[in-house]
């Protein structure tokens, strides 16, 4: 279901803000509510994405006096357009105050969001976005300040981590087999990539004077013979995959020893 409702300063018992509404949301409050929460955010510094000001400042100032801002559903509609054509036409009926109309603080004139969007309406915006660049390309992340830090910290203060209560501990075989069908077939990222010398040099810098994972102990698989041990790569590869390798060693041997007589 579907719903329109107008907010009232309980002060005058005017309306100053007509929207739109969906019973059982999947969200932590109803619309109606979070205009509140906005406002209490708005003054804690918060940010928020677009805020309509005039509307958090008018809520802002009921709160000041103590009172609570009044909510009327004014309508129930099984169809959302149905909801949006409602909103369109009270907004039309109160007027608004930024084009000197009316009493609303409404900054549009409704019916132009979407609760529950098809599925033609989701694709429709993703064709839209198509080959826009990301609004981070080109800036620096992080390291962050103390600063900023703080104020991450501050915002997920208390909230519940999405894993809490999950069963931690080995995969079951059906989990194995979901993640082994997903990455079937992908490449990966360093495939063909070979390490460059200051890498190379940044990797052996790190290590040094760190102990081995095998430091001290005998290594699992010690005195074991190999199952593949004495057999050609044919034998163990196949033809094609076994001429594939054998091209690759020989490209790298050969690349070695030009790399050698370079240097001398």
């Amino acid at each position: 279901m579907y719903y329109t409702y107008i907010l009232k300063n309980p002060i005058t018992d005017l309306p100053f803000y007509v929207g739109v509404g969906k019973e059982n949301r999947k969200a932590s409050s109803r619309r109606e509510d979070q205009h509140t929460h906005d406002a209490i955010r708005l003054r804690e510094g918060k940010k928020l994405k677009k805020p309509n000001k005039h509307k958090l400042n008018t809520i802002l100032q009921i709160l000041d006096q103590g009172l609570e801002v009044l909510i009327v559903i004014d309508s129930m509609f099984e169809i959302e357009t149905d909801a949006f054509n409602k909103e369109i036409k009270l907004i039309a009926h109160y007027g608004r105050r930024d084009l000197g109309t009316g009493i609303l603080t409404n900054l549009t004139d409704g019916g132009e969001g979407r609760i529950n969007p098809s599925k033609a309406s989701i694709e429709k915006q993703s064709k839209a976005m198509l080959g826009r660049p990301s609004p981070l390309k080109g800036k620096l992340l992080g390291p962050y300040s103390e600063e900023r830090r703080k104020h991450i910290s501050d915002a997920t203060k208390g909230r519940v981590s999405p894993a809490k209560g999950k069963i931690k501990g080995p995969l079951t075989q059906e989990h194995k087999d979901k993640i082994s069908n997903a990455l079937k077939g992908r490449v990966s990222p360093r495939y063909g990539k070979t390490l460059t010398p200051e890498h190379k040099e940044k990797i052996s810098k790190a290590n040094k004077g760190k102990a081995g994972f095998w430091t001290g102990k005998s290594a699992p698989n010690k005195g074991v013979p190999s199952g593949k041990k004495g057999l050609t790569y044919e034998e163990m590869y196949g033809v094609e995959k076994a001429a594939e390798i054998k091209e690759k060693r020989r490209i790298k041997k050969l690349e070695y020893w030009q790399n050698k007589k370079s240097q001398n």
